[in-house]
């Protein structure tokens, strides 16, 4: 049954959490278990056992790591994921423990609160900043600022959001990218008279329906002002969002509600009256030095520069990218990770938008090292933030809303040919349509879904194509399959790419010369009687809304 959530939030979000320790779960009614969400506890499709996500403002040191891994190990299975919002995730707590891996994530100096549900979920920064190339300065003190700010207000606030507000920063060509698909991206940059602030954009999500490019609502934002923004963005939402309708309630439904001008007026207006308010200053920063990068360039690593191995604005150092494949990571390979970045780093484990785990300050002269003592695990350098390195959610059987097996699927894309042979694909796969792993501005997405194929139900994925943040795109769905075809429908749209491109065209520039309906045409053409075009229609044919043991076993090849 599902929960009556604005009631929930009006009775004030309550929930026994000593009775959960002592009953279980069995006793806990829907609104219940939504409530949950406010202390980042969430279900899992397995009776009996939640999954619980924490903050982790992108970055942590490694003694918080290593007890984060005790945590997995007593309490969690060994098991550690990492998401595409740069926050970390236990699954299979048992209900009894959760409230003992909340109270040892609090005593390491995390927190899990409001982590899910209609919360402000993890403020995302770059990881980058302060030290890569294209970085202005270090903006992760602003995120972390602004998520100290906003969940001070926690838990009343919870009980007043309409929606879930996403928030991102950073300066980089990437960051900027997604500062278009966050309800609010802070994008770092200098003025001319030195300045240093951001420039701001408003009302951008991804979700299951409607995906939406944000606006820019100012062109340049001191960094004083980043509280008073935050906080006048959340009092407009609370005051005209649509607090009973939550599936229509993201802040981009505000703004199409109320046009372009009257949102962004609405919103300076509030910024103007909160500007007014009594602020914390801004913590000091410094831009940071750079070097020519010709100076930079002159010294080179062993093996050369790579997507793991990256300059830093300082010569002689670099930015070292783990490839954790899918953002799965057990315990024992991340209490390593800790080791190395003690040995070779600067003593944190820094996570990234794309599930993996980056070493800063990692001097040229240890990048052999390192190589070689990621050798004795599963995880590399080679492939990071390329094709190989698959973007997925956990999916079923894990997630409870989880519709397909995401992570089966992306594993089994990782050594795929195709993407082997170009690497500059982007494959993200979702178990549902709730864009968890983002599959809307990827090369190729894969979104779980009941289909329908040759007119029978099945479970399956619908297939996007088109997306690129960098041109303002994001993607659209071309048809779908069913699960077991991922793989071949994977090597039949690149096969076809690679035919049918011009000099220099990226997938997403093929697929949009030669039109969505047209390139739909030619899948069909080369992957017969396995596909059908276009989204899935209103009324599909039943399918099991959870995969059945057997289901799961054909999906996953077992």
């Amino acid at each position: 049954m599902a929960p009556d959530i604005p009631g929930a939030k009006r009775a004030g979000l309550p929930v026994d959490l000593d009775r959960l320790t002592v009953d279980g779960d069995s006793w806990l009614s829907p609104e219940e278990r939504y409530a949950l969400k406010m202390h980042g506890v969430c279900l899992q499709a397995h009776p009996g056992v939640f999954m619980i996500r924490t903050r982790t403002n992108a970055s942590m040191d490694t003694d918080t790591a290593r007890g984060i891994a005790d945590i997995a190990d007593e309490l969690a299975r060994g098991w550690l994921h990492l998401t595409t919002r740069q926050q970390l995730e236990f699954h299979h707590v048992d209900a009894h423990d959760v409230v003992k891996v909340i109270e040892r994530i609090d005593k390491i100096g995390l927190t899990t609160r409001s982590t899910c549900g209609h919360t402000m979920r993890g403020v995302m920064s770059c990881p980058l900043a302060g030290v890569g190339l294209e970085e202005p300065f270090d903006c992760s003190v602003d995120a972390r600022a602004v998520s100290d700010s906003v969940l001070a207000l926690t838990p009343e606030l919870d009980t007043k959001m309409p929606q879930r507000i996403n928030i991102a920063f950073g300066g980089c060509t990437n960051c900027r990218d997604h500062a278009l698909v966050n309800d609010m991206g802070f994008v770092s940059k200098i003025s001319d008279k030195g300045e240093l602030g951001y420039e701001l954009w408003l009302a951008g999500s991804l979700g299951k329906s409607s995906p939406t490019l944000g606006i820019k609502a100012v062109d340049f934002l001191p960094r004083a002002d980043v509280l008073p923004a935050v906080h006048a963005l959340f009092e407009m939402f609370v005051q005209f969002g649509s607090f009973d309708q939550p599936g229509k309630a993201r802040i981009k439904y505000l703004l199409k509600k109320l046009g372009e001008r009257d949102f962004l007026d609405l919103f300076h207006a509030g910024l103007a009256e909160t500007k007014e308010r009594r602020w914390p200053e801004p913590a000091p920063l410094s831009t940071p030095l750079s070097a020519s990068l010709g100076s930079i360039l002159a010294c080179a690593p062993e093996g050369g520069w790579s997507t793991g191995v990256r300059p830093q604005r300082v010569p002689g150092y670099a930015l070292v990218t783990v490839k954790a494949p899918l953002g799965d990571l057990n315990a024992e390979d991340w209490r390593h990770l800790c080791d190395l970045a003690d040995e070779h780093a600067d003593g944190h484990l820094h996570l990234t938008k794309n599930q993996n785990v980056m070493f800063r300050h990692v001097h040229l002269g240890a990048i052999g090292a390192l190589k070689t003592k990621l050798a004795e695990t599963y995880l590399s350098l080679e492939g990071a933030d390329n094709a190989q390195d698959v973007r997925a959610c956990t999916g079923g059987p894990v997630c409870g809303l989880a519709l397909t097996p995401a992570q089966s699927a992306a594993a089994g894309l990782l050594e795929h040919p195709a993407l082997l042979r170009n690497s500059a694909l982007r494959v993200n796969v979702s178990g549902c349509p709730n864009a968890c792993a983002q599959h809307q501005i990827s090369d190729i997405g894969f979104s779980g879904s009941k289909v329908t194929i040759a007119g029978s139900g099945t479970l399956g994925y619908q297939v996007w194509l088109g997306g690129d943040l960098s041109k303002g795109l994001i993607g659209r769905v071309v048809g779908r399959v069913a699960a077991a075809d991922i793989y071949a429908i994977t090597g039949a749209i690149v096969g076809i790419w690679e035919a049918m491109r011009e000099r220099g065209e990226t997938l997403t520039d093929t697929v949009h010369r030669m039109g969505l309906e047209s390139f739909g045409t030619q899948i069909a053409a080369v992957f017969k009687g396995q596909w059908e075009p276009g989204p899935e229609p209103t009324e599909a044919p039943a399918v099991p809304s959870v995969p059945s043991n057997r289901q799961l076993r054909m999906v996953m090849g077992a």
